[in-house]
């Protein structure tokens, strides 16, 4: 348990020098809001196509373990052109295979740690609680020190190199978990009937709700450090809404593993949260940016661990791998490439009002479709 915990902690720790600053990286290179868009949107694509081949092998070999540490060293090896490179050709490349290498590694630790917990797959959320734990104490820590600096991306790359450097040495410490033999699909690459209909459903509604939860994950960090006037103190908003995010982990494995609440319920409450935190971002104020900042726990928070238990209820255990790729690849990634791409432009024309605007209309969408197709769900 100890070292699940540690592994989900170090994944979390490269998220926490990396995601925040992906937006402010490009703009750093004096790249347009709309070029920063459509970047964001190729590595996406990446982040969709690599992890489900990397889990794929890594499920049929059963060398997670290996596949994780892997997926961190070549990551922070192409991070370095990506964060220092001027050429555009060598940032698209770069932060094409970089991206999909780090957009593995979640859904790698995923599959491991559900894999080990073997019929006790309740306690995810708890030890997934403590990934997000550091990653918020990583932010304080970044806000607070002044390191890295964010107009810097030499000084967000040594950064990244240290947290890179965390994992793996974390993953040292947990050993290989070996696959039953006879549940093996021999020569199978990937079939859809290795997942029931619902499944596809559940993770369909959940990748509507991403696309407009792309403006907090890709396109938020600029608005908040150039249009807030926030500087390095961006950080601590960030941070808070993970701290909520960490409650409510806590909170909602606790209630799902009481049988007080299923997948489904988190699922409807993480939609209402994410519209109501797009339309507070309309208000033109601090106060109210940090009330929606708090409805993470909400749109990240519920809508992970309902995604996840779905999937461990609903999946056999030998394709846990492939099920939390899927998961993160077509209903975190695709998502988001697409939110990531239309509001680029959105915001270069429009503004972020407007933005947040539209975007309130997905997790609205999925609100909907929650409660037409429940029976089916559940």
């Amino acid at each position: 348990m100890k070292k699940l915990i540690l592994l989900s902690m170090s994944a979390q720790v490269i998220m926490a020098a990396f995601c925040p600053y992906q937006q402010i990286i490009l703009r750093n290179k004096g790249y347009s809001h709309s070029l920063c868009g459509v970047l964001i949107a190729l590595t996406q694509l990446s982040a969709i196509i690599l992890p489900l081949i990397i889990s794929t092998f890594s499920d049929k070999t059963s060398k997670a373990k290996s596949f994780i540490f892997f997926s961190a060293f070549f990551a922070l090896i192409f991070s370095i052109p990506y964060l220092l490179s001027l050429n555009i050709y060598v940032v698209v490349i770069t932060a094409f295979i970089m991206c999909g290498l780090i957009w593995s590694i979640n859904p790698l630790c995923d599959g491991y740690i559900n894999r080990a917990l073997k019929n006790d797959t309740s306690r995810y959320g708890a030890i997934r609680s403590m990934g997000t734990l550091s990653y918020m104490v990583i932010l304080i820590l970044f806000s607070l020190s002044g390191f890295p600096n964010e107009s810097d991306n030499k000084s967000i790359l040594l950064a990244l190199t240290i947290c890179f450097s965390v994992l793996l040495v974390a993953v040292l410490f947990v050993k290989e978990i070996k696959s039953d033999e006879k549940k093996k699909e021999g020569g199978t690459f990937f079939s859809f009937s290795w997942f029931p209909k619902r499944f596809y459903i559940f993770m369909l509604i959940i990748a509507i709700t991403r696309i407009a939860h792309s403006i907090v994950e890709k396109l938020l960090s600029s608005y908040m450090v150039e249009d807030l006037k926030l500087g390095r103190f961006f950080l601590l908003f960030v941070a808070l809404g993970t701290f909520c995010e960490f409650l409510c982990m806590i909170l909602f494995s606790y209630l799902r593993r009481k049988n007080k609440v299923n997948s489904w319920d988190l699922l409807v409450l993480s939609s209402v949260g994410l519209a109501l935190r797009l339309l507070l971002y309309l208000v033109p104020s601090v106060w109210a940016f940090t009330v929606a900042q708090m409805l993470h726990g909400l749109t990240f928070g519920a809508n992970h661990v309902a995604a996840t238990g779905y999937a461990a209820d609903n999946v056999a255990p030998e394709h846990y791998g492939v099920a939390m790729t899927l998961y993160w690849s077509l209903a975190v990634n695709l998502p988001q490439m697409m939110g990531a791409f239309g509001g680029g432009f959105i915001i270069e024309s429009f503004g972020y009002p407007m933005l947040f605007l539209s975007y309130s209309i997905f997790p609205i969408i999925g609100i909907i479709l929650s409660f037409v197709l429940k029976k089916t769900l559940i």
